[in-house]
């Protein structure tokens, strides 16, 4: 069963496994560009340092956010190897699956399961948000951010220096619509390509950072998407201990290193509400 799901969602994985490992490899390659096109600005230096606190601080994120989708993926949510006591108050029935299955629980059409706490399915990781790898998601989503928001100013930088003889407009207009810049003629190959790697960057930050917020805010409040859109505040029992039910007890310390232990509250099967 697990075989045929990595199976069907190959393509999205190996996709993204592509997209991130020419990015990190892009800003490797503008880190020693830039450490060149500063040297040629000063020449009476002998030579730049190696970039060499940028590199370990790209390291540590890259090394963070891999480790954060890893056990994002390997960490199932779903009711697989859960034993479900039978149906108690606010079950309902799964006909996919033939079973009971508890408050929160919804099936997966992708996944072929039933998942506990179902938030979504993400489709890049080709794995479901759920009970059990809320926190590696979200821990995932930050370390992306700032991955990406160290690539896009590391790549405008490039572009800054390489446009020093040109009009702040013309710069403007070269971050805002490289491919324009490109057709008329007012830019060279590898600038517009250190350009449009700026911009692909600073998209893929904002909608790191637009999920981030989004869940963040439901992580908070105690919700899944389904409850926000529902207006549903019924687990909804103070931010400390919402926070506490997603990311374990230590949920101060998870933001730095995924190998930090932080056992979860619960079960997944039945949680406490609001008092009336």
């Amino acid at each position: 069963m697990a075989g045929n799901s990595w199976g069907r969602n190959a393509v999205p994985l190996c996709a993204g496994a592509v997209l991130g490992g020419a990015l990190v490899l892009e800003v490797f390659v503008v880190l020693l560009q830039l450490r060149h096109e500063e040297g040629n600005g000063h020449e009476h230096k002998k030579g730049q340092p190696f970039p060499f606190f940028s590199l370990v601080f790209l390291l540590l994120v890259l090394g963070n956010a891999l480790e954060n989708a890893r056990r994002f993926i390997t960490a199932s949510p779903s009711t697989r190897g859960v034993m479900l006591a039978g149906a108690g108050q606010g079950w309902d029935y799964c006909y996919s699956c033939q079973t009971h299955v508890p408050p929160r629980c919804a099936h997966c059409f992708s996944c072929n399961v039933c998942v506990l706490r179902r938030d979504h399915h993400c489709t890049i990781l080709a794995q479901c948000l759920g009970y059990q790898n809320y926190r590696y998601f979200l821990c995932l989503l930050l370390h992306g951010a700032a991955g990406l928001l160290f690539g896009c100013l590391l790549n405008a930088k490039v572009v800054m220096l390489l446009q020093q003889e040109e009009t702040t407009i013309h710069t403007v207009l070269l971050l805002v619509v490289p491919w324009l810049m490109l057709l008329i003629g007012q830019v060279s190959v590898p600038t517009f390509i250190y350009a449009f790697v700026t911009d692909v960057f600073m998209v893929s930050f904002l909608f790191c950072m637009g999920f981030l917020l989004f869940h963040g805010l439901l992580a908070l409040r105690g919700q899944t998407t389904k409850e926000w859109f529902e207006e549903n505040h019924q687990y909804d029992l103070g931010w400390r201990r919402n926070l506490q039910d997603v990311l374990g007890q230590r949920w101060y310390f998870v933001w730095l290193s995924p190998f930090i232990s932080s056992p979860l509250p619960g079960d997944g099967i039945t949680f406490q509400t609001k008092k009336p």
